[in-house]
């Protein structure tokens, strides 16, 4: 493996888009996709950003994020992450991934995003997603324990919840998460009218979390 020259984080916009959503078709599942034309009314909204990923001697793309920022409850929603696949087994990932955290955990107390269950039928499809489990984990996301239900347009599917916190930031509370995901199922999924009946669901599994450093 070889590692990551210097890379940084800047902000994109719509005229990104069409580059980013072909890659996106690529590397995640359709059920986990937005339409392209969804993306374009999220990011024409200020809470919602493309963060390109650019090496510096060369402003060449490595990788990207889509993020949602939830300043009423201080977290970052972290919807997509992803290097190009030519840029991948670099170390990018990682290093995007801390890139992200630094630039945002002070302002917020942390990211939280979603992750698939391992595959119990799969193999192959189960090796990928535990190693992307690892990845997070090595990196310092705690897995909650909520229950956690995506939307999607047929209805929902279980997703893992991973919070990475902030420095010297241990805890999360049951408030901050039911609040994030409710702000997040109105902002990310408002035209789904069913998305107000997944929370209730699985609002018992969420409990205060207290993570070791």
């Amino acid at each position: 493996m070889t590692f990551a020259p210097d890379a940084a984080i800047v902000l994109g916009d719509n005229h990104d888009l069409p580059l980013i959503y072909k890659d996106m078709e690529q590397q995640f599942p359709p059920c986990e996709l937005y339409t392209f034309q969804r993306l374009v009314q999220l990011i024409n909204n200020n809470q919602y950003k493309i963060l390109l990923y650019r090496r510096l001697s060369d402003d060449e793309l490595i990788g990207y994020a889509l993020v949602y920022t939830m300043e009423d409850c201080n977290i970052l929603w972290l919807d997509y992450i992803a290097v190009l696949k030519k840029h991948q087994s670099c170390g990018y990932g990682s290093a995007l991934f801390r890139a992200l955290w630094q630039k945002y955990c002070g302002p917020f107390d942390g990211i939280l995003f979603s992750v698939e269950y391992v595959s119990p039928t799969d193999s192959v499809l189960a090796e990928q997603q535990t190693l992307r489990i690892r990845f997070y984990e090595r990196l310092g996301a705690h897995r909650l324990h909520a229950k956690f239900l995506q939307p999607c347009d047929s209805g929902s599917f279980p997703m893992h919840l991973y919070f990475k916190p902030r420095c010297g930031y241990i805890t999360i509370s049951r408030p901050v998460q039911m609040q994030a995901i409710n702000q997040m199922y109105d902002y990310c999924f408002f035209y789904l009218k069913h998305r107000r009946e997944l929370l209730p669901q699985f609002r018992d599994s969420i409990v205060d979390e207290k993570f070791t450093v």
